[in-house]
């Protein structure tokens, strides 16, 4: 009988501060060898640190041999191509990603994520995750019991955009592979989860949500969500803007949408004038998903500083 694959994606760039302890998290798996087996599939986004050289010493040391797979592009691409370039050069069965500077807090996760997506005949299946943020303090976002939406594509929106029971990270789930080819992972250099996932929820039949935390996320302080916080609320809104047309005809998803853009666009404005660095380009974006909610009245609900 043909065992499955589960493919796990790592895309590295200057991570070799961290991505041993990813590499070991992923090694040190269990698996049901009667059933499937991982691939793992880094790819090499010219990164011009030690970080290959890392993953060479760490497959040698643990003779690894059969599916694991460095990959290169022919040029950077940035976090959302180099993924992509990853989904192209996997042949999973199942999809999972893991950054190159996260782990897998258990060592029967994916054994786990492997029974629950089969079990329950699931597309998705959803995970908790443990942030743990530069200045040493600690975050437990998972559900607090299990959920499972099926047949209900407003549902699962709304479970992503108003109640954040499904987050916009791509490695906090496992994937059935045609969810994966459904939509094209976004190659945006940032905020190419909030461009793709919204579509691949909203293609799913079947979404499971489960209350245990699995990964150990690190929030790296030189990231742009660290360094440059209207640049990282603006990609958000236009990410989060870029689905409107999709959902045109959902009015209480597109509310829900602008609802989820307004807490970053209020993030950056509070206690600021029309002045501020990115009001424009914000205002314009106020317009854009005010038109679709408000056809007919958005005019009234609109300043416009040209």
């Amino acid at each position: 009988m043909k065992k499955d694959i589960v493919s796990i994606i790592t895309t590295f760039y200057n991570a070799e501060q961290f991505i041993i302890h990813t590499l070991a998290s992923v090694y040190s798996q269990i698996v049901d060898k009667d059933k499937f087996e991982i691939e793992y599939v880094l790819v090499d986004d010219h990164s011009p640190d030690n970080s290959r050289k890392l993953v060479e010493a760490f497959m040698q040391k643990h003779n690894i041999k059969d599916r694991w797979k460095i990959v290169k592009p022919e040029k950077n691409l940035g976090c959302g191509g180099a993924r992509r370039f990853g989904i192209q050069n996997a042949t999973g069965d199942y999809f999972m990603f893991i950054d190159a500077d996260d782990y897998y807090i258990n060592r029967d996760f994916i054994l786990r994520a492997y029974n629950t997506i089969v079990s329950e005949n699931a597309d998705i299946v959803e995970y908790g995750v443990l942030y743990n943020q530069p200045n040493g303090t600690q975050q437990n976002n998972t559900a607090p019991r299990k959920f499972v939406i099926q047949n209900n594509k407003h549902l699962s929106e709304i479970a992503l955009f108003k109640d954040n029971l499904i987050k916009f990270n791509v490695w906090s789930k496992i994937y059935k592979r045609w969810i994966v080819e459904s939509f094209e992972y976004s190659d945006e250099r940032t905020f190419e989860d909030v461009m793709t996932i919204p579509v691949w929820v909203y293609n799913a039949n079947k979404i499971v949500i489960m209350p245990t935390p699995e990964i150990n996320y690190r929030a790296a302080s030189n990231s742009i969500i660290r360094t440059d916080w209207t640049k990282t609320r603006l990609g958000t809104i236009k990410a989060i803007a870029s689905h409107f047309e999709r959902f045109k005809d959902d009015y209480d998803l597109l509310k829900a949408m602008y609802q989820r853009a307004m807490i970053d666009l209020e993030n950056v404005l509070s206690n600021k004038s029309s002045e501020c660095e990115g009001f424009v380009e914000m205002s314009k974006l106020n317009t854009y998903m005010l038109k679709y909610i408000y056809p007919k009245t958005w005019q009234e609900k609109t300043y416009n500083p040209e």
